[in-house]
């Protein structure tokens, strides 16, 4: 078993949660309980997602259990264990890990292991920062979600980061630029300063 946050312990006691945060094959997970692709897809195209896109060219269906909890080194809120039966979700896959959605409530999603560092692509000066992953699939899956809080800090080495609004860029600033300066003992205004030189609000 992986090292861990003991403030996630308890989802490691939980026998209900198998795959969080354990050293499991993240594919073959995948490959044994996701179906579908062309419903998932149908169900995107619907909702006005490009079917250009990544996430709609990979997405599929799964049904599993949504548990809600407090994932400090994560960017959302649940953690989802695939299953025979229980909710069904939208479900994209991302280095070592997957990405999974409620078709019933976008705004419930998570993933499955929690070793998942962002979903999307890093590639172009300007990169698109989502909060969550709903808003990414909306907009075409332009840019990244982060999904792992301690990824954040390596957004510095973007030349511009591109946000949602003035409370998600202080966000953004506080996790990738000014924790990580007072964590090593550097200039937390310089660092400051250096937020605002390259965060910028969606137009």
């Amino acid at each position: 078993m992986e090292n861990y946050n003991p403030a996630l312990a308890v989802y490691l006691r939980d026998s209900t949660l198998p795959y969080w945060q354990n050293n499991v094959c993240v594919e073959s997970i995948f490959d044994t309980f996701s179906y579908g692709p062309e419903r998932a897809q149908a169900w995107l195209r619907y909702r006005k997602v490009s079917e250009d896109c990544d996430g709609f060219q990979r997405a599929t269906l799964m049904h599993g259990h949504f548990e809600g909890g407090v994932l400090c080194d994560h960017t959302y809120s649940w953690t989802f264990t695939p299953g025979r039966r229980g909710d069904l979700a939208i479900v994209v896959p991302v280095a070592n890990d997957f990405v999974a959605m409620s078709r019933h409530d976008h705004n419930v999603w998570g993933c499955v292991t929690g070793r998942g560092q962002y979903a999307g692509s890093l590639v172009g000066p300007r990169l698109r920062i989502h909060r969550t992953f709903a808003g990414w699939l909306a907009n075409n899956c332009d840019g990244i979600v982060p999904l792992s809080n301690l990824f954040l800090p390596q957004l510095r080495n973007a030349p511009t980061l591109v946000v949602e609004d003035d409370d998600h860029a202080w966000d953004i600033a506080e996790r990738t630029f000014i924790n990580p300066a007072i964590k090593f003992g550097c200039d937390p205004d310089q660092a400051e300063d250096q937020a605002y030189k390259q965060i910028e609000v969606v137009a």
